[in-house]
């Protein structure tokens, strides 16, 4: 294989439907700053929001041109107009949510994390099993470009066969004022993105072992810097640190590297600098030097589009998406397992999580989130 024959193909196929009826619960940042942007980018049809508060509704109606700011949930949940459900709230209350919207019959597109434990996200799977509505996750860690491309280059043996890969994150979080209550934090709201970008490239490891620290100076009851190995049968290590005590701005990123045996992957996903997703890599199997394709587009608000499109595809076409609340109970697994390491001191099976899902619901760890629904 050549460069001149070799092409990046990772950009995804849109669906040809985009008139499905969108209904937003939650109006916060995550929605205004990316959700919003992306389905207008991509020509989606919102057709109402609904927040806990109706002038924040209101507000983002009025800077979107969406037609309808609901007075409650209950009454975006009772117009037949709206065929999915987009929820972004915070975890501990997000499966009541789901709950709820599989009840009225509507289809969902939830925020990661899926759930505060492992337990709730198999039981919130399972309520939308049953009511027969679709649960899309969104893992939006997995669309930006770099990922999708690097994922090209592995699929098609560019690198060879993968033997170390490694994600460093150093930054200060913009943690909300709520999860400071949470006892669970860097691994439940930030890791889940890393743990899931190492699924989507290698699958689900055999093992991990994971440790943290709490917040030094007090403010945050969960864990605030976290540092965790993957082990897979096959051989291949992954490795995370994701760091927020980092006061070194001059330091702050993301940096990707996935070593093989035949070449070497290089990411960088533009943040916090704004800038777009860049890839470089090296390959054997080309010509032993470096290239640094341009590439399509950027992790925010950009991968956004393309996790509401599964949706569409998959009301479309019938074809299961990569990100079912299904097979996202693998990457819950993975951050479960976190929290199980890092009590028990030691590496844990991920199957060992999944097949002890009855008792997990009985096991006392001084991680367990203790907070009342907002």
């Amino acid at each position: 294989m050549s460069e001149g024959t070799f092409q990046l193909d990772y950009l995804p196929v849109m669906s040809t439907r985009k008139d499905y009826g969108i209904g937003i619960i939650g109006s916060g940042f995550i929605i205004k700053e990316c959700h919003l942007p992306a389905y207008r980018e991509a020509g989606f049809r919102v057709v109402g929001i609904a927040s806990r508060t109706k002038s924040n509704a209101e507000s983002v109606a009025s800077a979107f041109g969406i037609p309808k700011a609901y007075d409650s949930i209950q009454e975006l949940l009772d117009d037949p107009s709206i065929d999915v459900v987009d929820i972004a709230v915070p975890p501990h209350i997000q499966p009541e949510l789901i709950a709820r919207a599989a009840r009225a019959g509507k289809h969902i597109l939830a925020q990661k994390p899926l759930a505060v434990t492992y337990q709730e996200a198999v039981e919130t799977v399972n309520i939308c099993r049953e009511a027969g509505v679709q649960l899309l996750v969104n893992q939006n860690g997995r669309f930006d470009p770099a990922v999708m491309a690097a994922n090209d280059l592995i699929g098609k043996g560019i690198i060879g066969k993968p033997v170390c890969a490694t994600i460093e994150l150093r930054y200060q979080p913009h943690w909300q004022e709520y999860q400071k209550q949470y006892e669970r934090l860097m691994f439940l709201f930030m890791s889940i993105h890393h743990l899931d970008q190492f699924r989507y490239w290698f699958g689900t490891p055999d093992r991990l072992f994971a440790t943290a620290i709490r917040d030094p100076q007090g403010e945050y009851l969960g864990e605030y810097s976290s540092s965790y190995i993957l082990e897979y049968e096959n051989g291949l290590m992954a490795s995370a640190w994701d760091d927020g005590f980092t006061w070194d701005k001059e330091g702050f990123g993301v940096f990707y590297k996935i070593e093989g045996t035949e070449g070497v992957i290089r990411l960088n996903i533009g943040w916090p600098s704004g800038g777009p997703s860049q890839i470089s890599y090296m390959s054997k199997r080309l010509d032993s030097r470096w290239h640094s394709p341009e590439l399509a587009g950027s992790w925010f608000p950009g991968a956004f589009k393309y996790t509401m499109n599964e949706m569409f595809l998959t009301l479309s076409s019938g074809i299961e998406s990569m990100i079912t609340g299904m097979n996202n109970l693998e990457t819950m697994a993975m951050m479960e397992a976190c929290y199980a390491s890092l009590q028990e001191k030691r590496s844990i099976p991920i199957n060992e999580i999944i097949q002890s899902n009855a008792s997990l619901a009985r096991r006392e760890s001084p991680w367990t989130l203790k907070m009342p629904l907002l």
